[in-house]
């Protein structure tokens, strides 16, 4: 059995699945710890698998993203001028991994007390290879700071400093919201994981300290939901929302992915679910015609607006309160235009995939499936429980973990995700990739991962050349990335 919860833009979904599925949705309103009483009351949530779904967090801070001040304060050692970006430190971590020049206290301390921003990036060059410094800064950070405000950038797990840099910014602006969730969701399981914005689920910990990688997760939980319930291959998911209505592209049984995403202008390393919005949904206000606004909830669910759900209701549906809607309807023929009108809208949308099936998810999902197959000329598939398919796809989807391993062969060394460890020093490739996968898939296990889960390893980035002293080889260094691909627990097939 597994829990999964999707706090989207309007409603929060959960589901629970196991030989059958079971799903509920409450306005966000109603807050998140209403979802997991009603869950309680269902089945013991401290004895279950619960995964949270969450876009929230970094969809705030987008809204505000320069209003919420980080300091910002780098470690980029000799040569790179990094002023423009943040408070440059003394101190160097060179390539191999080796501290050259310690950080200066003082400095750091200075740094922090003439700063007035509401949280901290640390974010050193070669800090992937050895963090220590990153650490030393953010030990003195905590004497003014909360640990939910200060975010390091060796926990981003790649080598790219500016691309780090940016990530880490990111990531401080976010943290203490995810933080305060995973205390709301603690106090209910004992056993919980994250959702990310490329399919997965990661342990609490990970998200806490790189909770960019939550960005996008809703149209992640759409897709992999969709695919689980439908079995499609080649699809457009289109998942209408009270706010909006989303659209992820799914090949070969998995949703397109989109890297290095850009947020407020600057390049990250942030790797999720291509997906594309229009800014209409079942709460979008009509007036004289549809309007890409939101005042609350529809009017047949107590709302005291006139909305696409109401239109529906007087063009002869039966959603919520349904003669309340029709009994503040303007006019027909005005519902109809926005029922149409917002069909239309959802047509064009897809026209650039005329070669893919169309699987509609959402709570009006059936109301609205037969005005686009009457505009579009195709067939949609409407999947059982589609009004909480996101929740689906969280609750069925696996672990999928991420590995930075360094390898210092002449050293002996190893660095796996920040953390330094000696090693044999065999210095053959093949032997170094594998090395890492085995590493990834024991961590993954030890977080609860079925052994059938971390089997399908991707290696992302390889990297490996001679170190030389003399002109004379002394061995190899390598940079390995690996990643459990996201997927459908076994569990679950």
């Amino acid at each position: 059995m597994a829990v999964g919860i999707d706090i989207g833009g309007t409603n929060t979904d959960a589901a629970i699945v196991e030989e059958e599925v079971m799903t509920f949705k409450l306005p966000n309103e109603a807050g998140i710890e209403a979802v997991l009483k009603t869950l309680s009351s269902e089945v013991d949530l401290r004895e279950e698998k619960v995964i949270v779904s969450t876009s929230l967090p970094l969809n705030t801070v987008l809204s505000r993203f320069h209003e919420v001040s980080t300091l910002v304060l780098l470690i980029p050692g000799p040569g790179l001028n990094y002023r423009q970006v943040g408070f440059c430190l003394k101190g160097f971590v060179n390539h191999r991994g080796d501290v050259v020049e310690d950080i200066d206290e003082t400095e750091v301390v200075d740094a922090l007390r003439n700063s007035n921003n509401d949280n901290v990036a640390i974010a050193g060059k070669f800090s992937i290879r050895n963090p220590i410094l990153e650490e030393k800064v953010r030990k003195i950070a905590l004497r003014k700071f909360k640990d939910s405000k200060i975010c390091l950038s060796y926990h981003c797990l790649a080598v790219n400093y500016p691309l780090r840099i940016n990530t880490t910014i990111v990531n401080a602006k976010i943290k203490e919201s995810v933080s305060e969730l995973e205390k709301i969701v603690g106090k209910y399981s004992n056993y919980f994981f994250f959702y990310k914005g490329d399919g997965g689920i990661i342990p609490i910990e990970i998200a806490i300290q790189n909770p960019s990688l939550l960005y996008n997760s809703s149209p992640a939980a759409v897709a992999m939901g969709a695919i689980y319930l439908t079995n499609v291959e080649n699809a457009v998911v289109v998942d209408i929302g009270g706010t909006t209505t989303d659209f992820v592209v799914v090949r070969n049984g998995k949703p397109a992915i989109v890297e290095n995403l850009s947020v407020a202008g600057m390049k990250t390393l942030i790797r999720c679910v291509d997906s594309f919005s229009i800014p209409f949904g079942g709460d979008s206000i009509v007036d004289s015609f549809i309007k890409p606004e939101r005042k609350g909830v529809s009017a047949a669910f107590g709302g005291n607006h006139f909305t696409l759900t109401d239109s529906l209701n007087c063009c002869g549906c039966e959603i919520g309160n349904f003669t309340r809607s029709r009994d503040i309807c303007r006019s027909r023929d005005i519902a109809e235009k926005a029922v149409r009108d917002y069909s239309s809208m959802v047509v064009n949308a897809l026209n650039n995939y005329k070669n893919l099936k169309i699987v509609l998810t959402g709570y009006l999902a059936e109301f609205l499936a037969p005005y686009i197959e009457e505009i579009s000329g195709r067939k949609c598939i409407v999947p059982e429980h589609s009004e909480a398919v996101n929740a689906v796809g969280v609750a069925v989807s696996r672990v999928s973990m991420t590995l930075y391993a360094r390898f210092d062969t002449a050293k002996k060394r190893a660095v796996f995700n920040g953390v330094v460890e000696e090693y044999d020093g065999r210095d053959d490739d093949d032997y170094l990739i594998e090395l890492a996968k085995d590493r990834v898939t024991e961590m993954a296990i030890s977080h609860g991962a079925m052994e059938e889960d971390v089997k399908d390893v991707r290696v992302v980035y390889f990297n490996s050349y001679n170190a030389v002293r003399g002109g004379v080889v002394i061995g190899r260094i390598a940079d390995v990335v690996v990643q459990i691909e996201p997927g459908i627990s076994v569990e679950f097939r």
